[in-house]
């Protein structure tokens, strides 16, 4: 499927135009990291993964961070192999939609395809995993969010940076293990969260609009809040997504610090909260500043 990697990237962090810096000194995206013996300092900067370059060129103060940085990292290196390593992990193997779903739960489905687009026919989609027909339902029923796919992404515009100017890259994690966080879950638990994203699609473009408006304000309480709310039944892949992985990156980036400075550009749900990298790097004793982005 043409621009798998988009879609994939969507799911893991969250948009269009750059809002004044409130007041609040920490209410930024951006932040230095210092002390602990860093003879450098390296810079945390919360992506949203569907968003174009654009959103981080308008960024005066942003631009001149990674411009001093030796490196930069992201969650996984995207490039020319992205797609057909991650793209197996969509298919169902000895499944389809329509042996998974009843036939009222197929109809379901389809006929939410189809208020969208009157000739979709659900066959298109029956062999892969529900997870992926989730990812779609977020495209077709939030068309700013389609209108950016196939576009150069903010995290894509970073690695090309680095590219460009000889710099160092970085990935935290392979394609291959984000693929199967996304899509290597029990096919019944992603059904059940298929057929409640069908059923609660009103629900979740509100979310979707507070997620967009608090992350274009920069807005770090409102998206600490965001964040920390979850169904119950979504708490052990939540657990994963965001806790485990910080844990992960908490352990790679001090040495990584140590050689060189670096810019470090990950989904912004990974900065926030008790268990986010700014709270984490701060018990490792590193002195986290706020930096305005213009």
């Amino acid at each position: 499927m043409k621009n798998i990697k988009i879609f994939l990237l969507l799911f893991l962090g969250f948009s269009f135009v750059l809002h004044a810096q409130t007041k609040k000194a920490t209410n930024t995206l951006l932040w230095e990291i210092s002390g602990n013996g860093l003879k450098k300092p390296s810079y945390l900067f919360g992506t949203h993964h569907l968003i174009s370059k654009k959103f981080a060129d308008t960024m005066k103060v942003l631009q001149e961070k990674l411009k001093l940085a030796d490196a930069v990292v992201g969650e996984i290196i995207t490039d020319s192999s992205t797609q057909k390593k991650m793209g197996p992990f969509l298919i169902m193997k000895n499944n389809t939609l329509d042996s998974l779903l009843t036939k009222t739960e197929y109809k379901e489905v389809e006929d939410y395809f189809k208020s969208k687009q009157p000739d979709f026919e659900l066959k298109q989609l029956n062999n892969f995993k529900p997870a992926m027909v989730s990812l779609m339902i977020t495209l077709f029923d939030n068309p700013e969010l389609m209108d950016n796919v196939g576009k150069e992404g903010m995290d894509d515009g970073f690695q090309q940076d680095a590219k460009k100017n000889a710099k160092a890259l970085y990935g935290l994690e392979t394609a291959e293990y984000q693929a199967s966080l996304l899509f290597d879950n029990d096919l019944q638990k992603q059904k059940k969260a298929l057929l409640k994203a069908v059923r609660e699609v009103d629900k979740s473009k509100l979310k979707m609009e507070e997620l967009k408006s608090d992350y274009l304000n920069q807005d770090m309480d409102k998206l600490t809040i965001l964040f920390k709310i979850q169904d119950e039944e979504f708490k052990e892949f939540m657990t994963e997504l965001l806790k485990n992985r910080n844990k992960r990156w908490l352990d790679q980036l001090p040495a990584m610090m140590q050689k060189q400075s670096l810019f470090i550009a990950v989904g912004a749900g990974h900065l926030v909260g008790d268990e986010g990298l700014i709270k984490g790097l701060q018990a490792k004793h590193y002195i986290l500043k706020p930096i305005a982005t213009n």
